[in-house]
């Protein structure tokens, strides 16, 4: 999904590194924090990984809440941040544009955890040849990502040391709520009518949480939002609403929604949303974790295709302070 040929490429990314290396001297006037840094691309995986590191080990996301990371344009500040960073913990899969040559090129030396290429591939989906990236829309697959990033952690801390079986604990829990979660998708969608179990986006995001949850996906434009879509591809979607009778389409909280508008104008449809695909939400929304988002997305789904939404029951246990406040609040 990068655009830039390999020389231009090589030519911005010295220039953000070099402009990073500059400034270097304008930061940390705060206290030293010694603890291990790990940087994470985008909202989800800060959000997972902030999940099982606890107080142990500082993560820093690259990316704030609604940013696309197809099309995201790395900062200097971006550089600095992976340089110094001790663990990079990315998608894969093309998901992160050229954000990702700057991961591989931002100087250092650090392990670089690419969730999306731990998956087996036999387990990747693929679209017009090209791999799906937005596999955790299948929290089975999210939560086998999650195997991979505890163990990352746990590799920043020496045989022994405290910290892991802290890791390996917080994951444990963590992991308990996501298969939790998981059922509670299949039963939320178990409510809605056969007929109409059409989801319809603007950007085809969706497929691995139609696969995993049996709905069809329909969307108007491809796997990234780069890909701009044809008055040919808006007609064929009013086309497919018309003939599944499908009661919704949806707009996406990091698409622009003129052509989702479009057809629901066209074909009467009603228009909900957002639903939250490419990342998190801010913390006003109620979709700021990545619990909450697929919680969000599922009970919105859910009501807008004829179904009958509950809100999901979280553990009693938290292990992130985050939560604890919120269900002490």
């Amino acid at each position: 999904m990068m655009t830039l040929n390999s020389h231009v490429l090589r030519m911005l990314l010295a220039s953000i590194v070099a402009l990073a290396l500059q400034s270097g001297c304008e930061r940390d006037t705060a206290p030293l924090d010694e603890r291990p840094l790990v940087v994470a691309t985008t909202t989800m995986l800060e959000d997972l990984t902030r999940e099982l590191a606890g107080e142990d080990v500082r993560v820093v996301g690259l990316l704030s809440a609604g940013a696309d990371p197809h099309i995201y344009q790395p900062r200097p500040a971006d550089a600095r941040q992976i340089a110094g960073s001790d663990l990079v913990v990315m998608n894969g899969l093309l998901l992160e544009g050229w954000m990702e040559g700057l991961v591989r090129h931002a100087g250092g030396e650090r392990p670089i955890l690419v969730v999306g290429e731990s998956l087996e591939t036999e387990r990747l989906m693929s679209v017009d040849g090209a791999v799906d990236p937005h596999f955790w829309f299948d929290v089975a697959l999210w939560r086998e990502g999650g195997e991979d990033v505890a163990q990352a952690l746990q590799e920043l801390f020496e045989e022994g040391d405290a910290r892991r079986a802290a890791i390996a604990s917080r994951h444990a829990d963590y992991d308990a709520e996501l298969e939790a979660l998981d059922a509670w998708v299949r039963t939320q969608l178990a409510t809605v009518p056969r007929e109409q179990r059409v989801l319809i986006t603007s950007h085809d995001a969706f497929g691995y949480f139609g696969r995993a949850y049996e709905l069809d996906v329909e969307a108007i434009q491809g796997l990234s939002t780069e890909q701009e879509a044809s008055q040919r591809d808006v007609i064929n979607m009013i086309e497919v609403v018309r003939k599944r009778n499908a009661p919704a389409v949806f707009m996406e909280s990091s698409v622009a929604p003129g052509l989702i508008e479009q057809v629901a104008r066209e074909t009467g449809a009603r228009i909900s949303g957002p639903l939250y695909s490419d990342s998190l939400g801010p913390e006003q929304s109620g979709a700021h974790t990545y619990v909450k988002m697929v919680e969000s997305n599922v009970r919105l789904i859910t009501g807008a295709l004829g179904g009958n939404p509950e809100a999901f029951k979280r553990r009693a246990k938290r292990t992130s302070s985050k939560d604890a406040r919120e269900d002490g609040a």
